[in-house]
């Protein structure tokens, strides 16, 4: 621009300053807030008066008929022309009355909708009836972006309701729509666009103002321009002026825009401001140029209020404030994930105002079926809202979507984000991964290294899961309880229960934090009874905190202190190399000290300091080694930082369960002769250390018993008829066997079969063709493994016997030494054939079948990936029908076992009374589970054999107890195999109930 039109722009603007100056802003009408209590009822006809925002029917159903809301308006005095109606939340589908006719309809109600009241009576001073019309849900069409999932119906509000504030704008013919600030953080500078409706459609040039101003209305930047038509910028500097906001420091100011008409004030708007910006870059987060871990958790505020607490306490700052923001903050964490849907936007106030910084997401859920048109509307408006809020730094469009629909979605947004700063993005910028390991549907996984083995920066946004309730029960989720089966057995207590839930979710965060995520939120504070729950006992309103919040304090806060340890089981005294974390995610370099202790429930046993310099933003891994105690027990390991962050309340602990056990061997085996096939060295070297005495190779007759392994059972698979001679001619003369380690050896996902290979991010290993293998051991017994999608850490006592845990207290069969996520039991459910009529009742006993109906007949078993049902037809079409549903129910709902689950298999029929009458001649005439692990406790990797008076027995396992019984056979590295001794005692115990004549039950 020359000098010359410099002069001139100067000139224009000083002689429109003194309009600006008569238009004295006191005279500004400013927004009427029309919270408080409505008249409400259905059909037009008023039956009740509620609290507006509020849960205004049964949030578990969808209205019959259109919900109505009404009230009296007194329009203040003043100089304005129009009047705008903001529902910032009204489901479904708002229509607006003014006394009694219609004058507006929007579509949607997830996003804000905005009502022009055209009607004559709305002039200043009047008194009006105002009335609001919500549609039920059953009546919104599947195309419009606000229809809440089929996925999600069952466990979150459903009703129609007014669910955020109401506000009713004045201004004249030129209206404010939308402000949207870009920051400019390098160059300190601002450009605030906005978009204005001209109502008078003037093509005239006109003022605008934007001032900023701090928390005593002190203003600090005030910039008047001329702007004409319907979108405009003002640019301004702030360096020197403005702090940034990060939750450390949550500056924060509001933005003040006025638009002058004619010498007047048109409208005006404030909105929350702070200064900041959030990219990504080398895989991380940076917040104003820094390195930033997200460290939180989640709210799931749409289905919270579907409780009844949810109801009562969902638009309740205070509460909030002080059970969720606050409590966050005091336990380190910086992050907030608000799922599937905007919350009131009071409570993106509160992160602004305290500093949490907020993941921002829309309500689709396992599907899109929204039309482009639907989304450019309403995308926009709540988009719009993030705008406003500086501590919105992710964006979610939609929650575990995939496949043709998301044209649709990114169709729209493509259009839709050019108005808008660079924003942080779901799937474009960052991998959101679900994975629900040690809980309710998957296995403890571990399958990753580190976070760079990701494409893009990850952030762990759903894991933890098993949800309970107020009193420590679980939670209403249909998959609770057998995933409660699988971890935790048959008997547990409230405070098992309680002490796992904490465990699932701290320790799997802090292995997120070592890896290097980018960030993480488990799985959720507050959600509804069906999914969810809280983190909280007893009254909701008292905000008595469940103990995952402590657990999760070494994961959520910003210096930190975190184990890597996995395994469990120690001898006595053994010396153990445990690498020990700091993290310093500040912007300063610390001195960090931690105390690593061993505990038992007297007090420390054992520790020492360790201290070491910490840079900003970065990690530091030592290495510590500790000295297990000489007495046998159970212990915690702790790492506890000695001094606590500015702004950290709680202590900040790594804890590990451990127990420092002593094998025994069973009196039964003191003089028991052992028969070892040749190349079970490993077997040979544990016998000789516990002085069990072991024969030639070739003196099989005068054994009392045979043990194999691994090496064995390879011989087996790959036909060595000589062995299977071998064991059959032992069993007819009376010795037993113990086989170990049978069966195919998959590990699951955490060993792909293709370097590199990172399986499903929100979901576990699919399979769609699992493999069948079947193997032929002796006396007309085989053995049948079929493919599972998961490996497990955890065994348990049959409901009937726990011959095989003594001197083993439960605890001690859940997450073995090595191996990701400690595996105990492979991938592979393993299957007899050739029992006798009574034994193969025994095992289908164990997967829910009934015996008499099985010996009657007619009975038939329809199995589906793992799952159960039985029927007296043999094509029961219902039954069928029925089953699945109920796998479709859980692949609908969990990516996890959408991965792990294929519809598309075959119901497997059985009929279980024609294979009953043709077992009668079957040569094994007894089968006993002992022990049962997954889901439901359906897997049996343990059984027992009887063939008859006179015969041996066999045991067969499937156990990964190879490389786990004697030191020198296991595999380096942190997820190698290697020495465990209560895998030890459990070889024992099989060795010794083999050679019982009966089976006896053990009380430990």
């Amino acid at each position: 621009m020359s000098i010359k039109k410099h002069f001139f722009y100067f000139i224009a603007i000083s002689l429109m300053a003194p309009l600006w100056i008569r238009a004295a802003e006191p005279h500004f009408v400013p927004p009427m807030v029309l919270n408080g209590k409505w008249q409400m009822g259905f059909s037009r006809n008023y039956t009740a008066t509620v609290d507006v925002p509020g849960i205004a029917a049964d949030p578990a159903q969808m209205n019959t008929e259109k919900l109505w809301y009404k009230r009296r308006v007194v329009l203040p005095q003043g100089d304005w022309k129009y009047a705008t109606l903001e529902l910032k939340g009204a489901r479904f589908m708002p229509e607006v009355y003014v006394n009694g006719v219609k004058v507006s309809a929007e579509n949607g109600g997830m996003a804000p909708t905005f009502h022009l009241l055209k009607s004559g009576d709305v002039k200043p001073g009047n008194t009006l009836t105002l009335e609001v019309a919500l549609q039920s849900l059953k009546n919104v069409p599947v195309t419009d972006a606000s229809f809440i999932p089929p996925a999600d119906q069952w466990r979150s509000n459903v009703s129609s309701c007014l669910w955020d504030d109401v506000v009713l704008h004045f201004h004249n013919s030129k209206r404010i729509d939308r402000i949207i600030p870009f920051i400019n953080y390098e160059r300190k500078k601002a450009a605030i666009h906005f978009d204005l409706t001209d109502f008078k459609d003037k093509k005239k040039s006109n003022l605008a103002k934007v001032s900023v101003l701090d928390e005593d209305n002190k203003v600090l930047i005030s910039k008047v321009v001329s702007i004409s038509g319907q979108k405009d910028s003002i640019l301004f500097n702030f360096s020197g002026i403005l702090k940034s906001w990060s939750p450390d420091e949550p500056n924060l100011y509001r933005l003040k825009l006025t638009v002058l008409e004619d010498g007047k004030i048109s409208d005006q708007q404030i909105i929350p401001f702070g200064v900041k910006s959030f990219s990504i870059k080398d895989k991380q987060f940076y917040l104003n140029n820094s390195p930033a871990k997200l460290r939180g958790g989640t709210v799931v505020w749409h289905r919270w209020v579907r409780s009844a607490e949810g109801t009562e306490l969902g638009f309740d700052t205070l509460w909030f404030k002080k059970n969720i923001v606050q409590r966050l903050k005091d336990h380190g964490a910086n992050y907030l994930r608000f799922h599937l849907g905007k919350p009131p936007e009071r409570l993106l106030d509160l992160c602004d105002k305290y500093g949490l910084m907020v993941q921002y997401e829309w309500s689709f859920f396992h599907g899109m079926p929204a039309s482009k048109e639907s989304l450019l509307e309403q995308y926009k408006n709540w988009l719009d809202v993030a705008m406003r809020h500086p501590s919105v730094v992710l964006i979610h469009p939609y929650n575990e979507t995939e496949g043709t629909q998301l044209e649709t979605v990114w169709d729209a947004l493509g259009t839709l984000l050019k108005d808008y700063p660079a924003l942080v993005m779901e799937e474009r910028d960052v991998i959101h991964v679900h994975k629900y390991w040690w809980s309710l549907f998957e296995n403890l996984g571990l399958y990753y290294d580190h976070a760079n083995q990701f494409e893009k920066a990850i952030i762990v946004d759903e894991f933890g899961g098993n949800y309970l309730d107020e009193k420590g029960a679980l939670g209403g989720y249909k998959a609770l309880k057998e995933s409660c089966l699988r971890f935790l057995g048959r008997e547990n207590t409230v405070s098992e229960r309680l002490s796992f839930h904490a465990a699932s979710h701290a320790k799997v965060a802090e292995y997120w934090r070592r890896i290097g995520a980018a960030g993480f939120a488990p799985f959720c504070m507050l959600s509804s009874w069906e999914d969810g729950n809280t983190w909280f006992m007893e009254k909701l309103k008292d905000g008595k905190p469940k103990p995952v919040w402590n657990e999760l304090t070494a994961a959520f806060s910003p210096q930190s202190v975190s184990l890597e340890l996995w395994d469990k089981n120690f001898s006595p005294s053994q010396m153990v190399n445990v690498p020990v974390y700091f993290f310093n995610d500040q912007k300063d370099a610390a001195e960090l000290s931690a105390q690593i202790s061993i505990e038992d429930q007297q007090g420390i046993v054992y520790h020492k300091i360790i201290k070491e310099k910490v840079l900003p933003y970065s990690k530091k891994v030592v290495n510590v080694t500790l000295n297990m105690p000489v007495n046998p027990g159970n212990y915690q390991v702790k790492a506890s930082l000695l001094q606590l962050p500015k702004g950290v309340k709680y202590p900040v602990v790594s804890r590990w369960p451990i127990q420092v056990y002593q094998v025994s061997v069973p009196a039964g085996l003191k003089n028991v002769k052992v028969w070892l096939p040749q190349g079970e060295s490993e077997l040979q070297a544990f016998l000789k250390k516990l002085n069990i005495q072991t024969l030639e190779s070739k003196a099989t007759e005068s054994a009392d018993l045979i043990i194999a392994s691994l090496e064995s059972w390879k011989k087996i698979a790959n036909g060595d008829q000589q062995l299977k001679n071998t064991f059959q001619k032992a069993i007819e003369s009376g010795t037993s066997i113990v086989l170990l380690d049978v069966g195919d050896r998959q590990l699951g996902q955490g060993y792909p079969s293709k370097t590199g290979e990172l399986g499903p991010l929100q979901g576990v290993v699919r399979i769609t063709d699992p493999k069948v293998n079947s193997y032929s051991l002796f006396k007309g017994i085989s053995l049948k493994f079929t493919e599972a999608a998961e490996p497990e850490s955890h065994i348990h006592p049959d409901r009937d016997n726990n011959m095989l845990w003594e001197k083993i207290p439960k605890e001690y069969t859940r997450i073995w030494n090595g191996l990701r996520g400690g595996l105990i039991v492979p991938a592979a459910d393993m299957e007899f054939h050739g029992l006798s009529a009574s034994a193969f009742i025994t095992q289908w006993l164990s997967r829910g079948a009934d015996e008499k109906q099985i010996i009657t007949g007619p009975y038939y078993a329809y199995e589906l990936q793992g799952f159960y049902e039985f029927s007296s037809k043999a094509n029961d079409l219902e039954l069928q029908k029925k089953l699945k549903a109920r796998v479709q129910f859980l692949v609908d709902d969990a990516p996890a076992l959408a991965g792990a689950i294929n519809l598309q298999t075959p119901i497997a029929i059985t009929d279980l009374n024609k294979n009953y009458l043709d077992s009668k001649n079957g040569t094994a005439e007894r089968f006993i589970p002992l022990s049962n692990a997954g889901k439901n406790l359906t897997r049996v990797p343990i059984a027992l054999i009887g063939f008859g008076e006179g015969k041996g027995k066999l045991i067969v396992s499937q156990l990964l107890t190879a490389g786990r019984l004697v030191a020198g056979f296991g595999e380096k590295g942190l997820y190698g195999l290697r020495k465990d001794d209560v895998a030890a005692q459990m070889v024992l115990n099989m060795m010794n109930q083999v050679l019982n004549k009966e089976p006896r039950e053990i009380k430990n």
